[in-house]
């Protein structure tokens, strides 16, 4: 499906349907934070990238390379390294992992220097449901904002209230509300706001 903004999106697993509509209740309650008030950081960012569970991450100790290594985010959020074991990786920035890597090295390396970069590859899934016109699981392209996900399932119901749109994700505290008037303006910090593998859309 072209959505005419440049980014290409496929419905995936219409069967799965049934299993994410189950959240659904679950999502559309409890606090938010509007997109606005969120922190900024710049999209063209490497570090602008939350880690997710599936995602392959390359870890440099300078010097050491025993203690380098190249590892893919469990299902539990964590990677393993040599010597230190398990550190969490989920719902951080690479910076973020690699000062918490550096720091717990300091026990047995002297003046460690760590950088941590995220391999692409990982597939954006997301989830879209409520009053939308056909609410499933969608694959989008790397970069997908919240539009591009309405996009893909055919935009918004009639009966959808128009100004609350938000957006669940696991590592944030609260979800994320939207205005579809800010959406399709081009507001900034709206469109600015790039999807993450297993984010749910949801339209009240």
């Amino acid at each position: 499906m072209y959505d005419g903004s440049g980014m290409v999106s496929r419905w995936v697993r219409p069967c799965a349907l049934a299993v994410v509509v189950a959240t659904l209740a679950a999502c559309s309650t409890g606090p938010y934070v509007w997109v606005d008030s969120l922190p900024q950081t710049p999209t063209n960012s490497p570090d602008s990238v939350l880690i997710q569970d599936g995602d392959v991450v390359n870890v440099r100790v300078f010097n050491q390379e025993p203690l380098s290594t190249r590892e893919k985010v469990r299902a539990d959020g964590k990677i393993s390294m040599p010597v230190i074991g398990e550190v969490m990786a989920r719902g951080q920035r690479p910076a973020q992992l690699a000062a918490d890597i550096q720091e717990r090295l300091k026990a047995v390396v002297v003046a460690p220097s760590v950088t941590v970069t995220l391999e692409a590859g990982t597939e954006l899934k997301v989830s879209v449901l409520g009053e939308v016109r056909n609410a499933g699981i969608y694959q989008l392209d790397p970069g997908a904002n919240v539009l591009h996900a309405l996009a893909a399932a055919g935009g918004l119901s009639e009966y959808a209230e128009r100004d609350k749109i938000f957006v669940v994700r696991r590592a944030l505290p609260e979800r994320v509300r939207f205005d579809y008037k800010n959406l399709r303006s081009g507001d900034a910090r709206s469109i600015g706001f790039a999807l993450q593998p297993g984010d749910i859309v949801v339209v009240e």
